[in-house]
């Protein structure tokens, strides 16, 4: 059974998280945004992948570094709003089977057009979500290439998913129990999630 692991990561006072699932034949590192020796130091078994959520540089500014450590295979939507050199493209519905783990791939766009969020296919199905869903938010609408109506429609796709023991692992911030974050965060739509 999986294992994920917070990084919680510091971008100049500016704090960030990358996670590394250890799955049963290997690590997957999820975002790299800074300290990339932190991020590495983390990892326990050799590294399959490295996914990335989104774009936007406290997401990806540490991922040239983590890739000269590690030979593993990124991973991204072709939508992302970054230049991060040779990627495996992501599609929505996609199911991914990395190192014994499969996940599935979501797009989820309104914070930055290739923004992602992956479900872990484990009994929770836990959610490496980026900034789609943070603590008591979403991710920012005001910027550049975001979209209100988007993040909107992406926060209905993710939540039928959730089940009572969902944790959603956010880009910014404490890991979040899903059902929880339903009775305090005000952007969630009610009537969504079902039990």
């Amino acid at each position: 059974m999986s294992e994920i692991q917070q990084v919680a990561l510091d971008m100049g006072g500016f704090g960030v998280n990358a996670y590394v699932i250890h799955a049963p034949e290997g690590d997957i590192i999820v975002d790299a945004g800074a300290e990339p020796e932190r991020i590495l130091s983390a990892v326990r078994q050799p590294v399959a992948a490295i996914l990335i959520t989104h774009g936007h540089a406290d997401h990806v500014a540490a991922l040239d570094d983590v890739r000269r450590e590690t030979p593993a295979p990124v991973y991204a939507h072709p939508d992302i709003d970054a230049e991060i050199g040779v990627y495996e493209p992501l599609s929505d519905d996609q199911e991914l089977k990395i190192a014994g783990q499969t996940l599935r791939v979501i797009h989820t766009p309104g914070h930055e057009p290739g923004s992602v969020t992956f479900v872990v296919e484990n009994e929770s199905r836990d959610q490496l979500v980026g900034d789609l869903v943070l603590p008591g938010s979403v991710g920012r609408t005001d910027l550049p290439g975001t979209s209100w109506s988007d993040i909107s429609d992406s926060v209905r796709r993710v939540m039928p998913l959730w089940t009572e023991s969902t944790r959603l692992y956010c880009g910014h911030g404490d890991v979040l129990v899903a059902h929880d974050e339903l009775e305090t965060n005000p952007y969630l739509p009610l009537g969504i999630v079902q039990g």
